[in-house]
């Protein structure tokens, strides 16, 4: 990609200079050229070539500077600005688990005290196929780490999934996790674009003076446990 950069900016450049050595053809034609000559009189041999591609040159450094600079901050500020949405995306998640935390102590109670109230075997097992029903009966408590398990939980209970503030809480972690995802997506753009910009002519021959140096995609660290592996 690096290789396709520097060619495609050589040819700008190139471009840029036959261009640009027209332009000062013209302007020495109309400036120190005498009316009756036949040809366009310059400084000294080629300067309007010399000229030109100069020109192409500066003009060409001082567009990919400028632009390199700005896809910096505008690195630097979709960083940050995705460590923020990282941060309500965790507080969110975290409010879920608590809810869901307190659910299940209410349940867990619920179902301890049927079951001191309860003295026959008849009650035992209806108090059995009770526990085994529902979910938060069980020993291990729910950890929820996204919308999609937040959803799934309180689909299976009707007084959370019906409740207003409960649903608004799902929106905001699943718009918290799309707001995640693109902003993920603009950070490795940014990126890409500005490896790709300081790698090209005339950019690439200053860009360690300048201190431009290729900057690392953003990649997800996913912990690998024996226990999602089965093992």
């Amino acid at each position: 990609m690096k290789s396709k950069s520097v060619f495609k900016s050589v040819c700008v450049f190139v471009g840029l200079g036959f261009l640009l050595t027209i332009v000062w053809l013209m302007i020495f034609s109309m400036t120190i050229t005498p009316d009756d000559a036949e040809m366009t009189v310059e400084p000294f041999s080629g300067a309007s070539v010399t000229f030109g591609f100069a020109c192409a040159l500066i003009a060409n450094f001082i567009y990919q500077y400028n632009s390199a600079k700005s896809l910096e901050q505008r690195i630097y500020s979709n960083t940050s600005s995705l460590e923020s949405i990282k941060i309500r995306n965790r507080d969110l998640i975290d409010k879920a688990n608590r809810l869901i935390d307190k659910h299940q102590k209410n349940e867990k109670e619920s179902y301890i005290d049927i079951a001191k109230a309860s003295y026959t075997k008849k009650e035992e097992r209806h108090e059995k196929n009770t526990k085994d029903r529902l979910k938060t009966y069980s020993d291990e408590d729910v950890l929820v780490t996204s919308s999609q398990e937040f959803g799934n939980f309180i689909n299976d209970f009707p007084e959370l999934s019906n409740n207003q503030n409960v649903k608004i809480l799902l929106d905001e972690i699943i718009n918290s996790e799309n707001y995640l995802s693109n902003s993920k997506i603009e950070l490795n753009r940014c990126i890409e674009s500005y490896n790709s910009l300081i790698h090209q002519f005339p950019l690439v021959l200053l860009r360690k003076p300048l201190k431009f140096t290729d900057k690392e995609f953003y990649r997800e660290e996913v912990q690998i446990t024996d226990e999602m592996l089965g093992i």
